[in-house]
C-alpha cells in the first residue's frame, strides 16, 4: 500500500490548525474541561473541513475523514496521525470524532442505500461493562453470541430488536445508532433512527473524564427495523472484528497524543519555575521524570503506528493475529500513557492537581481511556485465549 507522505503532512498540519484555531479556544475561562457549550461548533466545524467522517457523502469527511471510506485503499496512517495531533489538545473531542469514525465506517463497509438519510451516528456494541468474548467472536457457531443479550428476531418485512447497550460514545445528538446484535446463532448490523418510539437513552451522568463526548445507555425495546436496515449479508462478524479493532487503534492514538501533550506542558512549565535560585529543569529527579514521560510517550505512538498496515479485511487466516495486535496495542500502549501523564503531572508538584493548568484533566482522560471499550481484564483475558506467540 502507498503512502503519500505530502498527502498525510498536510492532514498533520490541517489537524494541529484545527486544534489551535477551534478547540484551544474551549479552553479560556476557569473550565475544567472546556467550555462544553462550545463543542456543537467544534464538531460542525471538524464536518466543514474533513476531519469528521460521515455516511453521507455530500459531507467532506465521507472519504478521507477518520476511518472514511479511504481508508480501505489509503490505510489508517492518517485517520491515526489526525487523531495524535487533536487529542494533544483533547482527547474528549478526538475520542468523538473516532466514535463518529468508527461508526461511519461501518456503514460504509456495507454500501447500501438506507431507507432515512443520516450524516452523525454512533456505534452500539457493548454490554455492561466488558466485549463480547473471544469464541464469541471467532467462532460464533460453537460458541454463539447467546451471551449478547441484544437480539434481533425476525418479523414481517424487518426484525423486532430488544436488549441494552451501555457506554455508547457520541459527539453529541446522533440521527441514527450503529447496533451490533444476535440474530439466532450469528451476528447482525443495524441502523435505527435515533428518533424510534422503542428507543430510549440515558446520560451515564457524571464521569471521570472524557466530558467532550455525550456517553449514554440505551435500551431497546420491541424496536422495529425494516430489512433493509440491516447492513451486513446475513453475518455481521466482520463488523464486531472491525469495530473492535478500529476502537482500539483510535483510543490508543488519542491516549498517546494525550500522553505528548502532557510531555509538553511539563517542559513548557519546569522551564519557567525556579525553585532555591534555579529552574527547576535542572534537578535531576524532574528531569528522571520528564525523560521517562517522553520515553513512553514515544513508545505508545510507535506501538499504534505499527499498525497502520493493518489488514482491515482481516481474512480467516490472519483474523486472531490482527486482533491480538490491537488488543495488545491498547493494553500496553494505555498503560505507558498513564504512567506518562503520571509522571509530568508530579512535575507540577501541588499545582498539577489544580484546574488551572490542564493536567489534572488529562490524567482523567487517559484514566477513563483505560476502561473504554474493552478494560485491562478483558484485554488480558482475550490475549491469552488468542493464543499462540505472535
Amino acid at each position: 500500500m502507498e503512502i503519500d507522505i505530502q498527502e498525510i503532512e498536510q492532514f498533520v498540519d490541517l489537524a494541529e490548525k484545527f486544534s489551535q484555531k477551534s478547540i484551544l479556544p474551549m479552553f479560556e475561562g476557569e473550565f475544567s474541561d472546556g467550555n462544553l457549550e462550545l463543542l456543537p461548533g467544534i464538531y460542525d466545524t471538524a464536518f466543514d473541513i474533513g476531519f469528521a467522517s460521515s455516511p453521507d457523502m455530500s459531507l467532506a469527511g465521507s472519504e478521507y475523514g477518520i476511518w472514511g471510506s479511504e481508508i480501505d485503499s489509503s490505510g489508517i496512517l492518517s485517520s491515526i496521525l489526525t487523531l495524535l495531533k487533536i487529542s494533544e489538545v483533547c482527547g474528549g473531542v478526538a475520542m468523538g470524532l473516532n466514535s463518529q469514525g468508527v461508526a461511519t465506517n461501518l456503514m460504509l463497509q456495507a454500501k447500501k442505500e438506507l431507507p432515512f438519510a443520516t450524516a452523525k451516528v454512533a456505534l452500539c456494541f457493548q454490554e455492561g461493562f466488558s466485549l463480547p468474548w473471544c469464541g464469541t467472536i471467532l467462532s460464533p457457531n460453537e460458541d454463539l453470541p447467546a451471551r449478547i443479550s441484544t437480539s434481533a428476531r425476525s418479523a414481517e418485512n424487518g426484525y423486532i430488536i430488544n436488549g441494552s447497550k451501555s457506554f455508547v460514545y457520541s459527539m453529541g445528538d446522533v440521527d441514527a445508532y450503529v447496533l451490533l446484535a444476535r440474530v439466532e446463532d450469528k451476528w447482525g448490523c443495524f441502523i435505527i433512527p435515533s428518533d424510534d418510539d422503542g428507543l430510549t437513552g440515558k446520560d451515564v451522568g457524571q464521569r471521570t473524564g472524557m466530558r467532550a463526548c455525550r456517553v449514554n445507555h440505551l435500551e431497546f425495546n420491541d424496536v422495529f427495523v425494516p430489512e433493509d436496515a440491516r447492513i451486513d449479508d446475513g453475518d455481521a462478524m466482520s463488523f464486531a472484528i472491525r469495530a473492535m479493532c478500529l476502537n482500539w487503534i483510535g483510543i490508543t492514538a488519542i491516549a498517546a497524543g494525550i500522553a505528548k501533550g502532557a510531555v509538553a506542558s511539563a517542559r513548557t512549565y519546569i522551564a519557567d519555575r525556579y525553585q532555591g535560585g534555579g529552574q527547576i529543569e535542572d534537578h535531576p529527579a524532574i528531569k528522571r521524570l520528564v525523560a521517562d514521560s517522553e520515553a513512553r510517550a514515544y513508545a505508545a505512538k510507535a506501538a499504534v503506528l505499527s499498525l497502520k498496515d493493518i489488514d482491515l479485511s482481516f481474512a480467516k487466516n490472519s483474523l486472531a493475529r490482527d486482533l491480538k495486535l490491537c488488543a495488545m496495542a491498547k493494553l500496553t500502549g494505555l498503560d505507558l500513557c498513564a504512567m506518562a501523564v503520571t509522571d509530568c503531572l508530579q512535575t507540577f508538584g501541588g499545582y498539577g492537581y489544580m484546574e488551572d493548568f490542564g493536567m489534572e484533566k488529562r490524567l482523567r482522560d487517559v484514566t477513563t481511556l483505560k476502561s473504554a471499550f474493552g478494560a485491562p481484564n478483558y484485554l488480558r483475558q482475550l490475549i491469552f485465549d488468542l493464543g499462540k506467540e505472535i
